[in-house]
Parts: C-alpha cells; structure tokens; sequence
C-alpha cells in the first residue's frame, strides 16, 4: 500500500515514464505495471485527474491509445522500435 502511495506522489511532482519510476523503485518496468494502474486508479477515485501523455512513434508519429502505460515494443504502422514512452501525470 505504501509503495502505491510513493508512486502517486512522484507523479504528482512532475509526468514520469513507467520505466523511470521502475528504475527509481528498483524494479523491472513489467513489475511495476500492475501497481501503477491500482495507484492511477485509487488518485482518480481520490478525486484527482490523471494526464497521460500517449506513447509516440520517433520514425512515423503513430500515437498509441492512452491505456498503454508502459512501452510498447514496436509500432504497428511502422514496424519501428524508436518509441518515446507514454508519461504519466497526476493533477490536483
């Protein structure tokens, strides 16, 4: 329960990708996944909004849907693996 608290407060400070906080916590970013939808979950019951900005294509701009909290592997337009990772951000 602890830990899902810090991860609402580091990302009330500023947006941060999934894996920075993994790496801050140290944990795999796949570990982390599962406790930062129930943190995002819990701040948006707690009356906070969430802003997630989408994971991004570096080669073609594809934007993956806003659900995709951590790095996806490859864009499905292009087949790229430069990605810019989705960030997270919880307001008010």
């Amino acid at each position: 329960m602890a830990f899902r608290r810090q991860i609402i407060e580091i990302l009330s400070r500023e947006p941060r990708s999934a894996s920075w906080i993994a790496r801050e916590m140290g944990l795999s970013r796949g570990a982390i996944e599962d406790d930062l939808r129930h943190a995002l979950r819990s701040a948006s019951t707690a009356g906070h909004q969430i802003e997630v900005i989408p994971a991004r294509c570096k080669d073609c701009g594809f934007t993956f849907a806003a659900d995709r909290l951590v790095k996806p592997g490859r864009c499905p337009h292009c087949k790229g693996s430069r990605l810019f990772e989705a960030l997270i951000r919880i307001a008010g």
